[in-house]
């Protein structure tokens, strides 16, 4: 028979044990931004412009990152995936590579499977203009065209399918 002591610590272990197989969800960012971001102008590798407000009528992430950033090349198959599973919900992410050149960019897209949009600023000069602090940082656009939030550092796989989920429930 087990003690009152013997007891208690096992069921502290059985609970130790069902919170370490709980999954754990990152926690959302902050949704509630209510204006537009600024809109700026980027370059594709192959000398297009684009702009946030051509993307208008669709969930947009636009995420800020480059090959020398290795949280931003760990993030970039989980948006790939997120891309290839939800464009056709209106769902859009724009790559905008800072600080490299066309070449470099085009080169790693292609070799890794990158199929959303990229867009380059390879002077850097967006980072002061943006407030970008940390890569990779996500910008979180709704359809209306309004800023809804950020994330500055690395997303999973779950957050980024999470976020986007709530914004196309939103249209």
């Amino acid at each position: 028979m087990l003690s009152k002591r013997s007891h208690i610590i096992f069921l502290l272990g059985i609970l130790l044990i069902l919170a370490a197989c709980a999954p754990i969800a990152a926690p959302l960012p902050d949704l509630s931004g209510s204006t537009p971001p600024p809109d700026v102008a980027f370059t594709t590798p192959d000398g297009e412009t684009v702009q946030l407000s051509d993307y208008k009528g669709k969930v947009l992430f636009v995420n800020f990152w480059g090959t020398y950033c290795p949280p931003c090349l760990d993030e970039m198959p989980d948006l790939q995936a997120a891309y290839e599973k939800l464009a056709a919900d209106d769902f859009v992410i724009l790559g905008v590579n800072v600080e490299e050149s066309p070449e470099k960019v085009t080169s790693w897209t292609q070799e890794n499977g990158i199929t959303f949009p990229i867009a380059i600023s390879d002077d850097g000069t967006i980072n002061p203009v943006l407030a970008l602090h940390r890569m990779p940082t996500t910008w979180f656009i709704d359809a209306d065209g309004i800023l809804r939030g950020k994330i500055e550092g690395q997303m999973s796989a779950q957050l980024i399918e999470r976020v986007a989920r709530i914004l196309l429930e939103e249209e």
